[in-house]
């Protein structure tokens, strides 16, 4: 019974993985992806390697065939932003490890919401050091940065709490006892 539950979960994530790729190639509005819950289910849900390859593997097959196609809104930045927002995900990652066992409605969009706000600080602190992204390295320059960046955050913010709860959710519903499930029917065709 075990190993049915994990073969269902490595499947269930593994097409979570592949609609996370997808849906960043569907036009959306900046940084409304599910790629952090991604990771976040992925640290929940999956061990290991496993779970890092699912977290960051969505993004950066993303990121590589959307930069050599020239998809708007898919690219890399410099190698130091780049590098922090693989690393802000893995973090997202790993809060979701402290969900393990703990999924509920309040732990997960508790849990999304520390991840955005990892993003958040983590990201626009690198951009802020990227000399590609033009900030001056001042005081000023660092509170311009996150300021520009408010408008994205609110859009990473509402895409992390919908995807988790889109994500989270299903899981629920597709590993949910099979006696409910008949229960369910059983109600509906006695009605």
């Amino acid at each position: 019974m075990r190993a049915m539950i994990k073969a269902d979960t490595r499947a269930i994530a593994f097409a979570f993985f592949i609609g996370a790729m997808l849906l960043r190639f569907v036009p959306h509005p900046p940084n409304f992806t599910p790629v952090a819950a991604m990771a976040l289910f992925a640290g929940c849900y999956l061990s290991g390697v496993t779970g890092m390859v699912f977290a960051l593997g969505a993004m950066a097959f993303s990121d590589f065939v959307g930069n050599s196609l020239g998809i708007p809104g898919i690219h890399f930045y410099g190698p130091g932003t780049t590098l922090t927002v693989y690393i802000a995900l893995a973090m997202s990652a790993l809060v979701g490890c402290t969900l393990r066992g703990r999924t509920n409605a309040f732990t997960v969009p508790a849990a999304s919401l520390l991840g955005t706000g990892i993003f958040f600080i983590t990201t626009n602190f690198a951009s802020w050091l990227d000399p590609m992204m033009g900030y001056p390295q001042t005081l000023a320059g660092l509170i311009s940065c996150y300021l520009a960046a408010i408008p994205f955050a609110g859009n990473t913010l509402a895409g992390d709490l919908f995807f988790s709860a889109l994500l989270f959710g299903s899981y629920a519903w597709l590993t949910r006892p099979q006696s409910q499930s008949l229960v369910y029917a059983e109600a509906k065709v006695s009605a």
